[in-house]
């Protein structure tokens, strides 16, 4: 998705790296942990590279490490659905369609 990765999740992985000590590199294309400050950049690119994730339940993976959010999932979902329902104009929800990967036509039969 190109969607931007959201602020609260890179908050928490910078904060659960600094308590431990711990940093995140990158070199080639493999990820790791190591011992040092992180840097946020990397830690936005590993989500993007989904090498850090967001599981249904809201915790975030980081490396087999399982990091509660604290989010209420099902209240962010009411959120955006009455957002859209209520506020989005069309352009929009034709954009968030599309971060989400949604086809927006059919294709020629």
């Amino acid at each position: 998705m190109n969607c931007p990765v959201p602020d609260d999740a890179v908050t928490i992985v910078i904060a659960y790296l600094r308590q431990q000590g711990l940093t995140i590199t990158h070199t080639g294309n493999a990820y790791r942990l190591d011992e040092g400050l992180p840097n946020i950049n990397v830690v936005i690119k590993a989500f993007r590279d989904q090498t850090i994730s967001i599981a249904e339940d809201g915790t975030i993976h980081l490396f087999g490490i399982y990091l509660p959010s604290g989010w209420d999932t099902v209240r962010i979902r009411r959120k955006v659905e009455d957002h859209l329902r209520k506020i989005s104009s069309t352009e929009e929800i034709i954009r968030i369609a599309s971060c989400l990967g949604v086809r927006l036509s059919e294709p020629g039969r």
